[in-house]
């Protein structure tokens, strides 16, 4: 038994340290505009010196990754520093603040490495209902009063809500849109990875997430110093890791969700969830699930995958459809060639749907 132990275990190592993750050179470089960038906001951190970009999508851990950015940008020691809520803090080290032009230049330069988490969407969706509407005592009441005037607002009727058609004013909190709030926002909208996404060298997925974080950080070169101390309260760190790491309080990255919002929302997603409600939302969610497929891939088995499958499959900018100040360009295509990148994504066959809320999705 423990011969077999110690074999599974080298072999775990030999497989996560020796994958490559380098991605070949697109046909053409993908450019932001100046309102890409800034629609990117403070979800795209980057890190200069560790060449490291990465897209925080809330309810997908973005807590715990921003605050690993902390840690490489000097505060690796100082524990009390990097552990503090980074979601407010005025340092984040954002990719938007190095202009438009530096910004290019570093999502196409290969020696970056590019990742992102994506997590089931009505899973997703289920835990913000869960954060924001029902345990987040600072949240109940701005969420479901001001986005929706409706303070006893049920799932059933959020789902409703969220599964309407989108509305194309953006005070009007209706459908699911780039403008939709960013914990429920579909995750191919935010950082504009409908259209950056050939360009992330790892795509992990939250229903992987301590082993997928794991062989991000052995892929860069980050394990040993900011992955796999410093996480979990002393309490849980075991005396094996002690040993292993002196000096070096807490155990490996996600062996804990220090998070101060953490939610048990999948303890008890059977009683939110009826499988009427489940097929109103994927087919809400469908260009996330769209992106997903194409990517070949999956929540809870199989190893992290690139983002380039779309570019060659399916990569169309819906953005730049949406809207015009999404639009490079580039995006209409070479000289000489088809546009292919502003096509209209179409949805899957209509289905007879639940009739959203007459009030509660009105304009504030």
């Amino acid at each position: 038994m423990r011969g077999g132990t110690c074999f599974c275990f080298w072999f775990v190592v030999v497989v996560t340290s020796s994958t490559n993750y380098s991605l070949p050179s697109l046909p053409r470089s993908l450019r932001y505009t100046e309102y890409e960038l800034k629609y990117a906001s403070h979800h795209l951190y980057v890190n200069l010196e560790h060449k490291l970009v990465y897209c925080a999508i809330p309810k997908v851990a973005c807590t715990e990754f921003s605050r690993l950015f902390f840690r490489l940008k000097g505060q690796n020691r100082d524990r009390g520093a990097w552990l503090s809520n980074p979601h407010f803090r005025r340092d984040k080290p954002l990719l938007k603040d190095l202009g438009v032009d530096e910004a290019t230049r570093i999502m196409n330069d290969p020696s970056f490495f590019k990742f992102v988490f994506f997590r089931d969407p009505v899973e997703r969706l289920l835990s913000a209902w869960v954060d924001k509407f029902v345990k987040g005592e600072m949240y109940r009441g701005t969420y479901a009063v001001k986005f929706y005037h409706r303070p006893n607002l049920t799932f059933s009727e959020f789902v409703d809500v969220v599964a309407a058609p989108p509305s194309k004013k953006r005070s009007d909190y209706a459908g699911l849109g780039p403008y939709s709030n960013a914990h429920w926002r579909p995750q191919r909208f935010m950082c504009s990875l409908d259209k950056f996404l050939p360009l992330y060298n790892f795509v992990g997925s939250f229903g992987q997430l301590q082993r997928h974080a794991e062989d991000l950080l052995r892929a860069t070169g980050l394990w040993d110093d900011y992955g796999a101390w410093g996480w979990s309260g002393d309490r849980r760190f075991s005396s094996a890791l002690k040993k292993k790491n002196p000096g070096k309080p807490g155990g490996p990255i996600f062996s804990r969700n220090m998070a101060a919002h953490r939610a048990r929302d999948t303890d008890r997603k059977d009683d939110y969830l009826t499988d009427d409600l489940k097929k109103t939302l994927r087919r809400a969610y469908w260009q996330d699930y769209e992106m997903l497929d194409n990517l070949q891939w999956n929540h809870r088995v199989g190893p992290p995958v690139s983002g380039r499958p779309w570019f060659y499959k399916n990569h169309t900018n819906a953005l730049c459809h949406i809207e015009r100040r999404f639009c490079h360009h580039d995006d209409q295509g070479s000289a000489g060639q088809k546009n292919t990148t502003t096509k209209r994504p179409r949805p899957p066959p209509r289905t007879r749907m639940r009739k959203p809320l007459r009030s509660g999705a009105a304009s504030e």
